[in-house]
Formats: C-alpha cells, structure tokens, sequence
C-alpha cells in the first residue's frame, strides 16, 4: 500500500504518530544526560628514581627493570615504558580509560614497595601522576616584528 496515499486517508493517524514523536523526543532531552564531552581520561601514573653519578646501564639494571618486573601487573595496565637516564631512572605506566584513579595510585604506591633492593646512593622513587586533559591544546609564540618596538 502506498504510504502517501494512507497519510491522506487518515490524517489523524499521522497527527497522532507525529504528536507522540514529539512527545518522546521532549522526554528525552529532559531525561537523558547530554555530555559535550565525554570523560575519557586516561590515567598515566610517571615513576622517577634519581641516583646521582650512575650512568644509564646501572640505572637500568639496578632500578628500572625491577621496578618494571613489580609493577607490570597491575589491574587495568595498558603499557608500561621504562627509560633509563644519566643519574635518573623513570617508568612510565598509562592504564585504560574509565578506571578508579585513587585506587591504581594506591596500588602502584604498593607494589613500588616491594621493590626493596635500591642502591644506597639511589633516592626514593617519586610517584607523580599526569592525564590526556594535562596535555596542551595549542602553542602560541609571539615575537616581535622588526620596525615594532
């Protein structure tokens, strides 16, 4: 059957579809969350360990890899990077999106201390924490034009 033709036979059917159309459209906005932005963070948790006068190596064998061997399974672990550094090491730990922020901290903080054979002259490790919302959006660079003063 020809759907114009049943629109115009029964004008008050397609009154009342659209009316409820309407109706349900209205309840809608007023009833579910509008987001501009969704929450998508991603919890990247960044593990520095300074020890003054060792060269990369030492820092990798001494510090890094067993920090990496503790802290590789932790719940929610998306990629762990480790980076040896003159008179520094650092781990890196990104973790997937949507978890408990606190908790993996708490965590991460206690599996580090597991970690019990640090060199003497190695400092404690600091534990600081970064997000995809610290990131810049843009750079802006002024400089002066010459003939302006």
């Amino acid at each position: 059957m020809n759907v114009i033709r049943l629109a115009i036979e029964r004008p008050i059917a397609v009154v009342a579809i659209v009316l409820m159309i309407v109706l349900f459209g209205w309840v809608s906005l007023q009833k579910i969350p509008i987001q501009m932005a969704p929450d998508v963070r991603q919890p990247v948790i960044i593990i520095k360990t300074p020890w003054r006068g060792a060269s990369p190596i030492e820092v990798e064998r001494e510090i890094v890899s067993k920090q990496e061997e503790e802290l590789k399974g932790i719940e929610g672990l998306k990629r762990i990077v480790g980076e040896a550094k003159h008179n520094e090491g650092v781990v890196t730990l990104e973790f997937t999106p949507g978890l408990e922020f606190n908790r993996i901290l708490l965590l991460t903080a206690n599996r580090l201390d597991r970690v019990t054979s640090y060199p003497e002259e190695a400092d404690e490790p600091v534990i600081s924490t970064s997000g995809t919302e610290d990131n810049a959006i843009a750079w802006f660079i002024i400089q002066r034009r010459d003939g302006n003063t």
